[in-house]
């Protein structure tokens, strides 16, 4: 009879659990990336998708952003982060009346689309956060925070600084840092 004990547990070889470390699209800050889940139809991060830029090269997203994205870079940010264009207006800063008038041309102006890049890349990063589960992250980006001032993430990201600060404490949830 051998006294030999079996190892409880095996480490794995490569990535832990699945997860990779790379640079974010948007902001090139190094961000610990579980991989979303595909859906049916084959689903991309949201940055990939408002830019159309599916290497995550960001050269190539910095020269679509001034280049213009598409209108169409809003509809797809109202249906990710189910939401109306109203809204969606708001967290961007941009006017109805000027939505309305980009629709028609079919183009967002250089600031527009470096916005809507910023709010893309905040769901991403909310995504990630809560391992891949859309629906929670979402219901998370929604949710007015006391951390925030009483402001749901969403809301608090419609300035430069304000989404900074939603970055970091997605950073700080992710990494257990409660300050």
């Amino acid at each position: 009879m051998s006294t030999q004990k079996k190892p409880v547990a095996t480490p794995k070889k490569g990535t832990v659990a699945g997860h990779r470390t790379e640079p974010d699209a948007a902001t090139g800050r190094i961000t610990d990336f579980k991989p979303h889940r595909r859906s049916k139809k084959g689903s991309l991060r949201l940055v990939q998708k408002v830019t159309g830029i599916r290497s995550g090269n960001r050269e190539k997203i910095l020269n679509r952003i001034k280049k213009g994205l598409k209108y169409s870079a809003i509809t797809q940010l109202e249906e990710a982060l189910h939401t109306s264009q109203k809204e969606i207006a708001q967290v961007l800063s941009i006017p109805p009346s000027t939505l309305q008038r980009r629709k028609k041309a079919g183009l967002l102006q250089t600031d527009e689309s470096d916005r809507v890049v910023r709010l893309a890349s905040l769901k991403d990063a909310s995504v990630a956060m809560m391992q891949g589960n859309d629906e929670a992250a979402v219901a998370w980006l929604h949710t007015p925070l006391d951390i925030l001032g009483g402001e749901s993430p969403l809301e608090h990201a419609s300035t430069e600084l304000g989404a900074r600060d939603v970055e970091d404490l997605i950073g700080r949830l992710r990494h257990g840092v409660f300050s």
